[in-house]
C-alpha cells in the first residue's frame, strides 16, 4: 500500500511540475473563408502595397497572377478601395532562373513603369514563385533589378 502510495506522489508531482502555466484563451485571427485555389496579389491600399488573397474559380485554370494583378481589383476588392499602377494589358510573357533568383520578361516597357508598380509586381511574382526569389523585370528593350519586394513573404 505504501508502494502505491508513493508512486502515485511521484506521479502528481511529475505532472505538476512540468511547468505549464494556465493562461488566458489567446484569439487569432478569423479562419480564411472562401475556396482554398486563390492568387496572391499585390494591390494598393492608401499608395501602399498590401497582400491581398484572391479566390479563384476551381474549375478555371489560374492565369498568372501578374496577369490578375495588371486586370485591376474586382468587385469586392474595390469595395475595400485597393487599386492599381500596373498598366492594363500587362503579362508575362516568359520567366527564367537567373543567378540572383528569376528573370520576368513583361509585355510593357518596365523602364516606364511607376515604382509602386514595380513594387506591386515584384512581391506578386515574388509570392507566386515561392517567396524568397530577388526578381529582374525586362520588357522592351529596358531592364529593373535584380529586385527585392519591401515587404515580408
Amino acid at each position: 500500500m505504501r508502494k502505491n502510495w508513493l508512486s502515485a506522489l511521484l506521479i502528481v508531482s511529475v505532472v505538476a511540475g512540468c511547468g505549464v502555466r494556465p493562461s488566458a484563451v489567446i484569439s487569432g485571427a478569423p479562419a480564411p473563408a472562401g475556396p482554398a485555389n486563390g492568387a496572391v496579389l499585390y494591390f494598393l491600399s492608401g499608395g501602399q502595397p498590401v497582400r491581398v488573397l484572391r479566390p479563384l474559380a476551381q474549375e478555371l485554370p489560374p492565369a498568372s497572377p501578374v496577369d490578375l494583378l495588371a486586370a485591376g481589383p474586382d468587385e469586392s476588392e474595390r469595395e475595400r478601395d485597393y487599386t492599381t499602377e500596373v498598366p492594363p494589358g500587362t503579362a508575362v510573357l516568359d520567366q527564367t532562373p537567373a543567378p540572383n533568383g528569376v528573370t520576368v520578361t513583361l509585355s510593357v516597357g518596365v523602364a516606364g513603369l511607376s515604382a509602386r508598380a514595380v513594387d506591386q509586381i515584384v512581391c506578386t511574382a515574388r509570392d507566386s514563385l515561392g517567396g524568397s526569389a530577388q526578381i529582374t523585370l525586362r520588357g522592351e528593350g529596358s531592364v529593373r533589378g535584380p529586385l527585392s519586394c519591401p515587404l515580408p513573404g
